[in-house]
């Protein structure tokens, strides 16, 4: 494991999701892109992710499905399997009451059927 600025901040937005907090979330993930600058793929892509889930938690279902593309845009292979993604994925796709394009898109690449 490596420690460092860097990688603690990839960890403060889960946490705060983790701890029931996905506002706080947001405000610390709004500086996320300088955070993880350099980063590899597979760090970034669940990082990615929290946005997305945050989003979700406050009620914000476009917003999450403006984010969640990110994450594959970052990973696909990860974003692909990773539980985060294909669950928010799930919730999203059970939400959306009309065929969105870019849900059909994300049901595609994450190979799950909306």
């Amino acid at each position: 494991m490596i420690f460092g600025p860097q990688n603690t901040t990839t960890h403060v937005p889960a946490a705060r999701l983790d701890l029931g907090r996905p506002r706080e979330a947001l405000r610390v993930a709004e500086d996320l892109d300088a955070a993880l600058e350099g980063l590899s793929a597979t760090r970034v892509a669940p990082s990615r992710m929290n946005p997305a889930r945050a989003r979700l938690d406050v009620g914000d279902r476009d917003g999450a499905l403006e984010s969640l593309p990110d994450a594959w845009s970052a990973a696909p292979q990860t974003a692909r399997i990773h539980p985060m993604a294909r669950e928010v994925f799930r919730v999203l796709s059970s939400l959306h009451r009309r065929s969105d394009p870019e849900l059909l898109r994300l049901s595609e690449l994450s190979g799950i059927p909306v």
